[in-house]
């Protein structure tokens, strides 16, 4: 591949030594073949259950010649067809019912972890493995309809993880499987110009986090968001949440401006306005986060004594 009209603005070196892993092969389909296409190159795991059926082509870069075929399979088929010199490792099984020292292998040797899945459970599975294995991770996910969507982020040096920013959703989730009832939206009216456009902003995430720190557009973009690693995209112009608009909140839109409509992206740090660290942080994290009297707190590193 020749990636001379991209490498101005992209780590390149950086993006082909890179091992990342993907839960969920769906949706997730065309944002992993533009990876590939930036240069992702060194490895790729695949984890997924499902197979390819009909209903899948009008929302997911799938084909119809894929029916029938493992999600996984489909997808590195697809890869090696972009760029046959990334190994490919398509795992077929529920992510959940995978033996936990196997995941550990895995996930430790990845640079960037995705979760591309619909189901709460896989996304905080997800958190806890992020911050066990210290490895930077990004949460994608379509709201019911299709109407808005989400893109959460997390490496090392921010405090708040998906757990910290989603204690609501754990608290509600919780709940629910008490009744045993499930909260996780259904994909009916999610189209593939929604999963796109997602999966588009996702993407420039994911390179932001391979390529921290290079001296280009996408080295320094995770750098640019600090510590808003929140981001919402409006993809309805009718989206609201309680009856409230939160882009056009946190834009500052008056409601009489004629200019605004959809497409429009918000990012903030901490949506719930001070979260405490939560029992992931608690557990994974020992070394920065405590307690003093009670309240949850951030531990400072200490100096290093100079000689």
């Amino acid at each position: 591949m020749d990636f001379s009209r991209i490498e101005n603005v992209i780590d390149v070196q950086k993006t082909q030594t890179a091992c990342v892993a993907i839960v969920g092969a769906g949706g997730s389909a065309g944002l992993v073949g533009n990876l590939v296409r930036s240069g992702v190159g060194r490895r790729i795991k695949l984890f997924d259950f499902d197979s390819v059926d009909a209903a899948n082509i009008p929302r997911q870069h799938h084909d119809a010649t894929n029916v029938g075929q493992p999600k996984v399979a489909a997808l590195a088929e697809a890869i090696g067809r972009i760029n046959p010199e990334v190994i490919v490792e398509p795992i077929i099984g529920n992510f959940m019912d995978m033996n936990a020292a196997l995941i550990g292998q895995h996930v430790a040797e990845c640079d960037l972890l995705i979760f591309a899945t619909d189901r709460f459970e896989v996304q905080a599975r997800g958190n806890e493995l992020a911050l066990q294995f210290n490895v930077p991770a990004l949460w994608i996910g379509l709201y019911a309809g299709g109407t808005a969507g989400e893109i959460i982020f997390w490496h090392s040096a921010i405090d708040a993880c998906f757990r910290c920013l989603c204690a609501k959703r754990y608290a509600a989730h919780a709940a629910a499987a008490k009744e045993q009832l499930s909260l996780d939206p259904a994909s009916d009216g999610c189209t593939i110009f929604d999963v796109a456009l997602l999966d588009s902003i996702a993407g420039m995430v994911a390179i932001g986090l391979l390529t921290r720190g290079s001296d280009n557009r996408f080295g320094r973009l995770i750098e640019q968001l600090g510590d808003r690693n929140f981001i919402q995209v409006q993809l309805d112009p009718a989206w609201n949440f309680d009856g409230k608009n939160p882009v056009r909140k946190y834009l500052g839109v008056a409601d009489e401006c004629p200019a605004f409509f959809a497409w429009n992206t918000i990012v903030r740090a901490d949506p719930d306005h001070g979260n405490p660290p939560c029992p992931d942080c608690h557990r994974y994290r020992p070394e920065c986060f405590g307690t003093c009297h009670g309240i949850p707190l951030r531990i400072e590193p200490t100096p290093k004594k100079t000689t």
